[in-house]
């Protein structure tokens, strides 16, 4: 009975656990995306191009956002998580706020800077904490809660992001210490990140749950991923370029479609980003749901029900997709760009779900860390980059937002169907043989 009642205790521990990661996933996530809804106005007040925007909003933040995740979960095995954690927060709420602060197109770059250097410490930390918290059976339950952070914070900062510039604009002029009077979108970046230095307090309220041994193992992990690899490269090659394909649309999408909105259509932040929070909000329920029709395929014996299952998707979604940035009306828009998240959300739920089926499970992590890695690199890094390059190289006008967004959608998305129907041929007979080999 007193054993019941441990467990009982010792889940609702790690559920709260869950719940402190979830909250500051979101927070990230907000003070990552609010820049995207204050495109217009830094333009204005920093005379940027689009390609300096790009810079700010998203490929500096990827670049050291990947380059960093990969010394921090090094980290993360060997010294406190919660300290990594609260670590990474400290340095990302800061640096947001340090970007309300900045005049200067140099000082908002290095403000951008270390808010992806800070980011970078959550999640490799956070995965970690929660495989040793879970018995196995609510691995994937809990893991799949976390991530869905992403969206809600997408959703949290659309929404709350657009009622927050709506009250710095009506309080503008207003003197910061150390400032003088603030702009508006300075206002905001200020709002944004302050909480954090409070909310990250709260990894303190739960213990860290201790390690499950994988210490003793990890001298042989590096034999076991390039034998794994060498094994399997075909499979990781294309699932590698299919999944970056959908990282390029997801974030570019994330990055430039507030500002396609308000050039386009004439919306404002406080107009559209309701609008958006609902659709971040749908995106998020289709991974549950995305997530119960593959898990039903897979157990009636389709032993590649995750790729083959996301082509069907893609090419059902693709007219969708193709359409989208030709509709006239803003509501049709929003519509497409709902249904498109279908297939740019979910990747990494396939990715973690495949390489918890065909790798030992001494490697699973760092091979998800590296497909994370080349993820934020392409796509975040790459992806807004290369829009705002056709927008402003080859298009030659601010007004072609959309145009260059649906090339780089379109064309990724027909690259990610082919690389996962290629990819089908080698992944049922990854996941038997993987079947046959005992558990150790």
């Amino acid at each position: 009975m007193n054993g019941r009642r441990e467990d009982e205790e010792g889940l609702a521990t790690a559920w709260w656990m869950v719940a402190v990661l979830f909250a500051l996933y979101v927070l990230s996530w907000v003070d990552r995306l609010i820049l995207s809804m204050l495109v217009t106005p830094i333009k204005a007040h920093l005379l940027l191009s689009d390609v300096q925007v790009s810079m700010v909003t998203s490929t500096s933040f990827a670049i050291f956002y990947a380059i960093f995740g990969l010394p921090l979960g090094w980290a993360s095995d060997r010294f406190s998580r919660r300290w990594i954690i609260f670590g990474g927060v400290m340095i990302w709420a800061i640096a947001t706020t340090a970007c309300g602060f900045a005049e200067s197109y140099e000082a908002l770059l290095a403000g951008r800077i270390m808010v992806g250097v800070g980011e970078a410490a959550l999640l490799p930390a956070a995965y970690s904490l929660i495989a040793d918290a879970f018995p196995t059976r609510l691995l994937t339950r809990a893991t799949s809660t976390f991530q869905m952070a992403g969206k809600v914070g997408s959703a949290t900062a659309f929404a709350l992001g657009g009622i927050a510039i709506a009250f710095a604009a009506a309080h503008t002029g207003i003197h910061i210490p150390f400032h003088g009077p603030a702009q508006p979108w300075q206002l905001v970046m200020m709002m944004v990140g302050l909480p954090g230095v409070i909310i990250g307090l709260l990894v303190f309220t739960f213990p860290d749950p201790g390690r499950r041994g994988i210490p003793r193992r990890a001298a042989t992990a590096k034999g076991e991923i390039g034998t794994f690899v060498r094994a399997h490269w075909k499979l990781l090659g294309l699932m590698l370029i299919g999944t970056s394909c959908l990282a390029m649309c997801g974030y570019s999408m994330t990055n430039w479609v507030p500002a396609y909105i308000e050039r386009h259509f004439g919306w404002k932040p406080v107009q559209y980003g309701l609008a958006l929070s609902l659709m971040n909000i749908v995106s998020a329920v289709s991974l549950v749901a995305n997530g119960w029709i593959v898990d039903r395929l897979f157990a009636r014996g389709m032993q590649d029900a995750h790729l083959r299952f996301y082509g069907w998707l893609i090419i059902a979604l693709l007219p969708v997709v193709a359409y989208m940035f030709f509709a006239t009306n803003v509501h049709v828009f929003l519509a497409c760009y709902c249904v498109a998240q279908f297939i740019t959300v979910p990747f990494m739920v396939y990715v973690s779900s495949v390489m918890g089926l065909i790798a030992p499970p001494t490697i699973r992590a760092r091979l998800l860390a590296f497909f994370l890695f080349v993820f934020t690199i392409l796509g975040l890094g790459a992806g807004p980059a290369i829009v705002a390059a056709l927008t402003q190289y080859v298009f030659a006008s601010e007004a072609a937002l959309g145009q260059s967004l649906a090339v780089v959608v379109i064309a990724c998305t027909i690259i990610a169907f082919i690389s996962f129907r290629l990819a089908l041929r080698y992944l049922g007979a990854a996941v038997a043989s993987r079947k046959e080999v005992p558990c150790p």
